[in-house]
Formats: structure tokens, sequence, C-alpha cells
């Protein structure tokens, strides 16, 4: 006998046997209980669901002839000829293949010839929307008010190209994905069957591989069959060119550590086992969505035993913002990873690009010596800068089991009663209070115009997103403590971001370490700034005409007033 397909020697037969469509069987079942057949059905969902499946087990129904209660025999001439798929009363139309008008009005004189026959004629036309436009009004009138004991179960998987026309003139059922639990006890009940040992641990990839559906894990278990021995997950992933949920886990710790060298090692020793690195990047955004849903509900991840432990400690200490952060760049370059002529490059990027654009995020959790550590760092580089330290930091003193600020341990008290004779010393000095219509003492507009590509090329060391979203904002007024940056139409969503509490933050410590000064942005379109810009011109008109004085002379500039 010819060898059977895991997933058609399994198919189920009746309406008992479906897998996760409990809502659809039993409406089903009371139909044709109640003998309240529709002349049209609509099986809309996800492949391999079981929507053919339901389709032939309903014709087997209507038409055999020794049902039990609302059940089919699967004995009788009926049930074997449309099992064995050539029963004269069921039609199995694939649109796909048959989608233009001359098949539907083929279609439609067969239907005329099915009047007054005994048992129902049932027409299963698969993946329906693939007829064209004219091929669907064909077959309208058919379809509305079709000869008695004609059935027509129409199936897709995207049954949002179906006309609004053809839904009203049909019932329709949606089928679910089927859950991952009931794929696993279903492949535990095959392999008791057939007498192999599958561990639950391979069961668990295939139930999730195959994304709800039944079809596709009895397929990716048949293939899986094929090698000798019991089956492990090791096993499953050789079949299936995956690295695995440890190889995951590696690569993660190594994106914790900001560490290139290994992270791009690692992919490299992946790739060179034959692994796509599509697929790669494919199961770490798995494995980050595993941990984003334990960071935020903090259930238990639906991961392998041996790797949950190790992935609630990675979602604590990277926290929920830095996996939004990872999640977020791997969906945008899964699309440019997908059309790469060179997916090994394309890989390497963004693994480059999750650590790159992330370096200044601190983990969810860090201590506070991870905290001064920070500061002193700052520090540091203010007085590489020749810049003034603020009072609070100088002379330092660590608390109780702290760490002591080795800065301050080199830098020499300052005496503010007498005037600092060594000039090659660094002389520490409180920030300067703002005055009331500046951020600070000597802070100008012109002055921040003048120096906004240092503020630019600051705001990108820090963080280069930040850099990328401002670098479209100008400078266009400053009143009190408040900087309006102006953005140009069509540039809504810079704005935006720059708006969003973490970039913001990014620039006004940028601007604050610049200038000396506390700047509170205000992030306006330029259309917006039309509006405002009369109410608050005056002081910025004054600052011109003092200016234009200074550099002209007094009685050479004339003002005069619209």
């Amino acid at each position: 006998m010819a060898y059977l397909a895991l997933y058609r020697e399994w198919r189920p037969k009746n309406f008992r046997e479906m897998v996760g469509q409990e809502h659809i069987t039993k409406t089903l079942t009371n139909a044709v209980k109640h003998e309240k057949i529709a002349h049209a059905y609509l099986f809309s969902g996800p492949r391999g669901t079981g929507k053919t499946t339901t389709a032939k087990i309903l014709a087997k129904a209507l038409n055999c002839e020794n049902r039990d209660g609302v059940e089919p025999c699967n004995q009788c001439s009926s049930c074997l000829s449309i099992d064995q798929g050539n029963a004269m009363e069921v039609f199995e139309i694939d649109a796909a293949s048959n989608r233009g008008i001359d098949e539907i009005r083929d279609l439609r004189e067969k239907v005329r010839l099915s009047a007054g026959q005994e048992k129902f004629k049932v027409y299963i036309i698969d993946e329906v929307h693939m007829l064209t436009t004219e091929a669907f009004n064909a077959l309208l009138k058919t379809l509305e008010e079709p000869p008695e004991k004609v059935v027509f179960i129409l199936a897709t998987t995207e049954v949002q190209k179906i006309p609004l026309t053809i839904l009203s003139r049909v019932q329709r059922f949606e089928f679910h994905r089927i859950s991952l639990e009931q794929i696993e006890s279903r492949l535990q009940e095959v392999c008791q069957a057939i007498e192999r040992t599958v561990s639950p641990e391979a069961l668990m990839i295939i139930a999730q591989k195959s994304e709800g559906g039944l079809r596709d894990a009895l397929s990716i278990l048949d293939q899986c069959l094929l090698l000798d021995g019991n089956i492990g997950a090791e096993e499953v992933y050789q079949v299936l060119g995956m690295v695995g949920e440890e190889y995951s886990a590696r690569l993660l710790d190594l994106l914790l550590k900001h560490d290139y060298a290994l992270s791009l090692e690692l992919l490299a020793e992946g790739i060179n086992q034959g692994r796509d690195p599509r697929q790669i990047l494919k199961e770490l955004l798995e494995y980050l969505r595993q941990a984003l849903l334990y960071a935020s509900t903090h259930q238990v991840p639906y991961v392998a035993p041996q790797v949950k432990e190790k992935l609630v400690a990675q979602s604590d200490k990277a926290g929920l913002k830095l996996l939004l952060q990872w999640i977020n760049i791997l969906l945008q370059g899964e699309s440019q990873l997908k059309y790469a002529t060179n997916a090994r490059l394309a890989a390497e990027m963004l693994l480059v690009q999750m650590i790159y654009d992330t370096q200044g995020a601190i983990p969810s959790g860090s201590g506070e010596l991870e905290q001064r550590l920070i500061r002193l760092e700052q520090e540091v580089h203010q007085l590489t800068l020749r810049q003034p330290i603020q009072s609070q930091n100088v002379n330092h003193k660590p608390q109780d089991g702290g760490v002591k600020n080795s800065a301050s341990k080199e830098r020499p008290e300052v005496n503010h009663n007498s005037p600092e004779k060594n000039t090659g010393s660094i002389k520490a000095e409180p920030l300067k209070t703002p005055s009331a219509n500046r951020g600070g003492e000597g802070v100008t507009l012109n002055l921040i115009q003048d120096k906004w590509p240092e503020v630019l090329d600051q705001v990108r060391k820090y963080k280069k997103s930040t850099h990328a979203f401002l670098m479209e904002g100008k400078p266009q007024d400053l009143k009190d403590q408040d900087l309006y940056i102006i953005f140009k139409e069509g540039f809504s969503f810079h704005r935006d971001k720059v708006d969003q509490s973490e970039n913001r933050e990014t620039i006004e410590k940028v601007l604050s370490e610049m200038f000396k000064a506390r700047l509170t942005l205000r992030n306006i379109m330029e259309n917006e700034w039309e509006k405002l810009k009369p109410g608050m011109t005056q002081e910025t008109d004054n600052s011109i005409v003092k200016k234009a004085e200074d550099i002209f002379g007094a009685d050479m500039v004339i003002v005069k007033q619209d």
C-alpha cells in the first residue's frame, strides 16, 4: 500500500474528532440535527485549522445512509467515496486554478443539472478569494438562490478579499488558531498510536512552529519521524534548520553585555552550522517576545524548561524599555532582511544596531553603585573639557559602604575668599542662577543658534536616534527658560519623537551642560509657530535693534512700526 502522509491519515472523519473548533462543530451539528441546512457557508481562518475537513464532514453527514445521530457512519458507500475523493455528490474546486468567469459559468450549468436529486450536492470552493471580480459577479445569483439540496461551502484564508455582496449571502464561520496545548496533546496521541518516542520538549517546539495549524504540526512531525531512534529537541531543530532557544539565550546575554565582537562571533557560529541568518534573528525575536510577555505580566514564559530561569533573569536585567527597543529594531529590520541580497551582512548590521542604539540605556534593577559611576564619568568628562563642576559634586563624600569619588580625591580644595593664583589648576564654581528672561546669564538665542551644530554633535554622542530626529528642528526663539524648536511641515513624526520624555531629557541635559542653564524644550510645527509668533516677537525685535545699534551706531538705526 502507498505511503499516506500523517496529516491525511489522521484527518478527522467526524465532528467529534475535530480539534480546537468546538464553536463551529456545535453549530453545524445542531443544524444537521434540526435539518436547518443553509444554502451557502463561508469557512474562513488560518491555514491548517480544518476548513476543508469540516466541509467534507458536513457533506458526509448530509448524505450518510446510516447516520449515527448527527455523525456520519464512515462505513457506507457515500461516506467512503467522499473520504476517497471520488464521490459524485461532492465537487471540490480549487479557485486558485479555476478563477475565471468561464469556470464559474460551467459550475452554474452543473448546479442546474443537480435539481431534483435525492442526495445533497455539495460544492466546496477552496481559496475562494482568488476568484476574479467577474467570476464573483457570475456566482452571485446562483449563490443566493441555488436549487434545492445544493449547498455551497466557500473556504478562504483571506476573508477581507471577499466582496460584501458574497458575504451577505452566506453563513460565515471563523476558524480559530488551535492552542499549543491542544496541538501537543494531538501529537502525543499520534506518537503513541504509531509507537514512536518523541520528547515533550520536541512536541512543544513542533507546536510552536506550526503557528496554530494542526496540519502543519503533523507535517513537521512526519518529517522528524524519518530519523532513527527517539526524537528530541535537537533533532527537531536540525530538521527545521533552527538554532534553538539556548542559542538565543546566549545571544541575548551578549547583547546585554554590549559585546559587539562575541555577538557577531556567535552569529557566525550559527551561520557556519548551516543556519539561515534570517531564521536566527527570527528566533531571537520570538525569544525577546517571551521575555517581553514575562516583563509585562510576570506569567511563566512558554519556552523549554532548561531556559525558563535564564529568560526570567534576562528579562529582569533588561527591563521593559530595553526589550521594547530591541524588538522594535528587529521588527523594522525584518523587511530589509527579507529582501537583502546579503542576508548575513544585514543580520550583522541589525545586531550591531541593537547594541549601538541602546548603549546609553540603564538596565532596570541597576544599583546605586552604577548610578555613582555614571555621575563620576560625567564629572571626568567635564574636567577634561575644563568646565566647572556643580558645587554639590566638590569634595563629595560617599555614604558608608559606597565608592569614594576618585575625581574629587585629586581635585584641590578651592578657597572662594581669595583669588586663584595657580592658573594651571581647575577652578570649581557653582552654576550661575538663570536670569528672568533667559535660560541663564549670557545665554541668548543667537548663542544657541551659533552653537547648534555642537549641540547636535553632543546629542549624537548620547543617542544616535535622538540626533536623527532633532536634525529636522531649528531653534527659533528663547523666552524665559523656554527654547522653541521649529519643525517644518511633513516632519511631525520627528517632532513627536523629540517630544518623547527619553529624547527630551537627553537634549535638555546637553543644553544644560553646554550653556550652564536649565532650558525647557518647546517643540512646535511651523504652522503652529506662525499663530504664536505675533505675541512673542517683541522681545526678539528689541534684541535685534540693540544688536544693530551696537554694530552701526544708534544714530544710524531707524525703527519703523507696521
